[in-house]
């Protein structure tokens, strides 16, 4: 059998290249094409907006995320065949796990789904307000934030302890720091418009832009961040996988049948 050989630095540095590339070609097509219509055509604006969940970057993001939690998902097959301590194996299997789940989670928007069905069970249908006792924003992110901030606490600590480049763990830290800036970003979607807190108010104001410019431009750097937050670590994902495990010898075995 002729042996595969593949340069693994080389290649995962064009994938991390190419992938940020596309993360920005996102957020410019939907500046030129969907915002600034370049087209008159809604079906090719609706494509390449980057807010919606049907266009082409949220298929890119569902996608990737997907992606790295099945890579995590290898790493957890990989220090399992390898006989690493319990510890590891079931760091890995968690995130994996998260992993899936996020992807999953973003594809189908289960979490504003949720935050949305707490709201009405809450408020009632009839009630248009956003607030929920002390807190002005969406439900979601009283709901699950909790959640979702417990497991980013896990994935720091367990990969500061696992991995063993510095640059891989910076890049954890700048993947973190993103979706904590987009969930800050999304905090402040979620206010009304003339909230005392409310950032976004200041920029309409400060600047003379519509409601739907600032918002839309505030999503669309959030996209971005959670985008590249993801794309950092699977970049570190790939990188931990070829030091562990250098040379993977795959063997597919025939079961016999009947």
């Amino acid at each position: 059998m002729t042996p595969l050989d593949v340069d693994a630095r080389k290649m995962i540095s064009v994938l991390f290249f190419s992938l940020v590339a596309f993360e920005v070609f996102f957020v410019l097509a939907d500046a030129i094409i969907n915002v600034e219509r370049l087209t008159d055509l809604g079906p090719i604006r609706r494509f390449f907006n980057i807010t919606r969940e049907d266009g082409v970057a949220s298929w890119f993001a569902v996608t990737q995320t997907w992606m790295l939690g099945l890579t995590a998902t290898f790493l957890f097959v990989v220090m399992r065949a390898n006989g690493a301590e319990r510890w590891r194996r079931v760091g890995w299997a968690i995130i994996a796990v998260f992993l899936l789940y996020m992807a999953m989670d973003d594809g189908s928007k289960f979490h504003e789904r949720v935050g949305s069905a707490v709201k009405e069970l809450i408020k009632g249908d009839d009630d248009d307000s956003r607030q929920i006792g002390f807190f002005p924003s969406y439900t979601w992110q009283l709901v699950f934030l909790p959640i979702f901030g417990s497991f980013g606490l896990f994935i720091l600590w367990f990969l500061n302890k696992e991995l063993q480049v510095a640059r891989d763990k910076l890049m954890v830290v700048a993947a973190v720091g993103l979706l904590v800036l987009a969930v800050v970003a999304d905090f402040f979607e979620g206010l009304d418009m003339d909230h005392p807190i409310n950032l976004h108010g200041w920029i309409k104001q400060t600047w003379d832009l519509s409601t739907y410019q600032v918002r839309h431009y505030s999503k669309s750097i959030e996209e971005f961040m959670e985008m590249l937050s993801m794309t950092f670590l699977w970049i570190v994902f790939l990188r931990h996988l070829t030091q562990i495990s250098p040379s993977i010898d795959l063997r597919f075995r025939n079961v016999p049948t009947g």
